[in-house]
Parts: structure tokens; C-alpha cells; sequence
């Protein structure tokens, strides 16, 4: 069973359930998680997006271009430029396919692996203080409540449509 504490809404706004505050929250953390990321990027004179590519064959290991484009939900012209650019800053490389004498492979190279390590560095750094002065936390639940929050998101799961298919709505705040 889950209890939800009422929150304060902030100056002007009309009271709301728990759950809209948590859901403020929760689309709060994914603008400031998309700002770190901005951020870090810039730092290794990378695009967001190029940062995004190198998380993606970190986690995943080398992809060919169409199943990263697929994953980043890009065009292969997009694809291409990206890839070209990241080759470019030594970051990542392109390989013959094993599987496929035609297609070819993107692997992360030695500084594409150090850039990654040092990015997630840098977020548990972040992790670590934000949540220092935070008593009696139980990390396993939080991580349990996070990973099924994310496979949500993921899904496109919509609370009132439990089969994940996803109904076209109407946003009334953009993420």
C-alpha cells in the first residue's frame, strides 16, 4: 500500500491531490536531468543529443546505426550527421558488422567509454549530496518505486488504460 503525503501547492495555484505534486516533481527532475545533461555535454563539446547516443551504446553495446536511430527516435540523416560529428571528436567509431558484410556497427572507443564513466561520476556525485541529508532512507524501495515509475514511462502506460496502449491526449503542462 502506498501512502502519499499532501504537499503545499505553491503560491497561487489551487489545492491539488498528493499525486499532481508528486507528478510536478517527477517532470521538475526530468527538465533538471535533461539540463545536467545539456551541461555535461557542452563540457565534452558535445550536443545533448550526442551525449544521449554515447548512453545509448554504453548500456547497450555496439549498435548498428538504424537500431540507434530507432532507440533515439531520429531520422537516418540526423543519424548520419550525429555520428559523423561524434566520430569526429574521437568519441565513437564505426566498424565492419560480423553479422551483416553490408551494414556496419557503432562502437565506443577507449575515450567514449572514459567520457561516459566520468559522466556517471559526475550524476552519483550529484545523487550522493542531494540525498546526504535525507534520514532513514530506504535506497532498495526508492530504486524499486523509481524502475517502475521508469517502466511506466516507458510503456506509455496511462493510469486509466492498464493495457499500456497509449489514448492521444491533450497536454496541459509540457514535460
Amino acid at each position: 500500500m502506498m501512502t502519499v503525503t499532501a504537499i503545499t501547492p505553491d503560491a497561487g495555484e489551487p489545492a491539488r491531490p498528493p499525486l499532481h505534486a508528486l507528478a510536478r516533481g517527477l517532470r521538475t527532475l526530468l527538465i533538471s536531468g535533461q539540463h545536467f545533461r545539456g551541461r555535461r555535454a557542452e563540457e565534452l563539446q558535445l550536443g545533448s543529443s550526442d551525449l544521449e547516443a554515447l548512453g545509448h551504446l554504453y548500456h547497450e553495446g555496439s549498435l548498428a546505426p538504424g537500431r540507434l536511430s530507432a532507440l533515439m527516435g531520429v531520422t537516418s540523416g540526423t543519424m548520419t550527421a550525429l555520428l559523423d560529428r561524434v566520430e569526429k571528436a574521437g568519441f565513437l567509431r564505426r566498424e565492419p558488422n560480423p553479422q551483416d558484410r553490408r551494414g556496419r556497427l557503432i562502437v565506443l572507443t577507449p575515450a567514449g567509454q572514459h567520457a561516459m564513466h566520468w559522466l556517471y561520476d559526475q550524476f552519483e556525485d550529484v545523487i550522493r549530496h542531494a540525498l546526504a541529508g535525507v534520514p532513514d532512507l530506504d535506497v532498495e524501495q526508492f530504486h524499486a518505486v523509481l524502475e517502475l515509475l521508469a517502466g511506466s514511462l516507458d510503456a506509455g502506460n496511462h493510469p486509466h488504460d492498464p493495457s499500456g496502449a497509449t489514448t492521444p491526449r491533450t497536454p496541459i503542462h509540457p514535460l
